[in-house]
């Protein structure tokens, strides 16, 4: 290996080691990956790999269930805890970056192929993804299979590539659903149109048979999830791919908010999310496309060009989105930016370091961490005290209380609930909002103590004896302190 190739790989592995090494260094935040950590508890518990539930009677209809079976399965093998929720997430990476290492090296060389995975494990948000719990590893891993699938068997013409391409949109349907027909189908599609003499590529690809495959996998699953929870197909497919994405206000999420930004935004992230390398390509670009643009570009080059840019055409009007959404494009960047770096002997390794460098760097520093929005100090700090004593939530039950009490935390809706348990005999746990100690009496004042606080919750213990009512006066905030 020469020089330049064992700097590129030491970055490469410094990165790998730091995200393993971090996996279980802070706990399970709210809401993404609290939420997918207990939906995977949930299913391994109970062994119901239908039906999602992000509690035990309320199904999941939000995602399809690929990510979970996951983590379940990580559950069940590893235990609970950060590390098992996260290693799925990381194992996808990894499998991604190997798609990626023998695309780069098949079409440039070792170099660049070693280049484009340093490049995409430690940009910003594929360094964030590889350890953390979402769905949006699985659906990089199918997507990256379909392209690099697609271009092998349809133009270097390797017929043992076919198939696998409608395994991936398989697996990409029960990753996240119909997004990811989009984000293959349109770069191939837009390809087939800007690329004269395409179409004998195109026609190598088996699409009757290969449709039936996927539809064989993809399809039972969804029919067997309408037939267990009726309502499944309407809310998936009407409001999660289409109203979602058409009203930036869309008040009919379940099982969150809408996160509204203005139009194009998505190219905002897209420059954030590629960080340190949306820089060098931006110098980069300009260079190579000063001229005729995409016409004086290769069929290949055009074919990653457009592979990476799709999920920003796609997300460009719609108004509630996330960053992740551009991730799917990412592999694709990085094999152009690899291979434009590698070709010209630009040494910019170095700046792989930055991901990297800049999480264990935040995580030396002390308070960055401490107050994460988790609620495991609370719930640990309960069970290891009174585990047998009822803890409870007050207005709003996190969904890492779920995950890190083992379901065991209940929760309290009104204020009608919480005076009839302090006026019931037995102690317990209540966990309320700094926002909401308002709504504890005054007269409550002998009844609870303070004994935790973390994440804008404070924990208070009530006495076993009943507590008297509250007076009949104005309710002012409680001094717990």
């Amino acid at each position: 290996m020469s020089r330049r190739e064992w700097i590129w790989l030491a970055v490469l592995l410094a990165a790998v080691v730091v995200r393993v090494a971090t996996l279980t260094e802070y706990p399970l935040n709210d809401t993404t990956e609290a939420r997918y950590a207990e939906i995977g508890r949930e299913m391994a518990e109970t062994g119901d790999w239908i039906t999602p539930r992000i509690a035990p009677d309320t199904p999941f209809w939000g995602k399809p269930p690929l990510s979970f079976w996951l983590t379940a399965a990580s559950f069940s093998a590893l235990g609970l805890g950060e590390f098992a929720a996260r290693f799925p997430s990381f194992l996808l990476a990894l499998a991604s970056g190997a798609l990626v290492f023998g695309f780069a090296r098949r079409i440039a060389n070792r170099e660049a192929a070693i280049a484009a995975v340093a490049i995409m494990i430690t940009s910003l948000l594929g360094f964030v993804v590889a350890g953390a719990v979402m769905t949006d590893a699985s659906l990089l891993l199918s997507t990256t299979l379909a392209m690099v699938a697609f271009w092998n068997a349809a133009v270097e013409e390797q017929r043992a590539w076919r198939y696998p391409f409608f395994l991936a949109l398989a697996l990409g349907l029960l990753a996240k659903g119909p997004v990811a027909l989009v984000m293959t189908g349109m770069p191939i599609g837009a390809w087939w149109l800007l690329s004269p003499g395409s179409t004998a590529a195109v026609r190598r690809i088996p699409w009757v048979s290969g449709t039936a495959i996927t539809l064989a996998i993809a399809i039972p699953w969804y029919v067997l999830a309408e037939l267990r929870t009726p309502g499944f197909l309407e809310y998936f497919f009407v409001g999660e791919h289409f109203l979602r994405f058409v009203d930036s206000g869309w008040q009919g999420d379940l099982y969150g908010e809408a996160h509204a930004h203005a139009r194009g935004m998505i190219w905002i992230f897209a420059l954030g999310a590629a960080l340190p390398w949306s820089i060098v390509a931006a110098w980069a670009g300009a260079r190579q496309f000063a001229g005729d643009g995409l016409r004086s570009t290769s069929p290949l080059q055009r074919y990653l060009l457009l592979w990476a840019i799709t999920p920003m055409l796609f997300f460009s009007l719609a108004g509630n989105i996330l960053p992740t959404y551009v991730l799917t494009g990412l592999p694709a960047f990085a094999i152009l930016l690899a291979t434009w770096l590698t070709s010209r002997n630009v040494n910019l390794a170095h700046l792989g370091w930055i991901a990297p460098a800049t999480v264990c760097a935040l995580l030396a520093l002390p308070g960055v961490f401490d107050t994460p929005r988790s609620q495991s100090e609370i719930v640990a700090y309960q069970q290891s005290i009174a585990p047998a004593t009822s803890l409870y939530y007050y207005r709003r039950k996190p969904h890492s209380a779920d995950f890190y009490s083992r379901g065991q935390a209940l929760l309290i809706d009104t204020p009608a609930e919480l005076t009839r348990i302090m006026e019931s005999p037995g102690a317990a746990f209540i966990a309320i909002k700094d926002a909401h100690l308002d709504d504890l009496p005054a007269g409550w004042q002998g009844c609870l103590s303070r004994r935790e606080a973390s994440a804008r919750y404070v924990l208070l213990e009530k006495q076993a004896l009943p507590c008297a009512g509250p007076n009949t006066g104005a309710r002012h905030k409680l001094d717990v302190t």
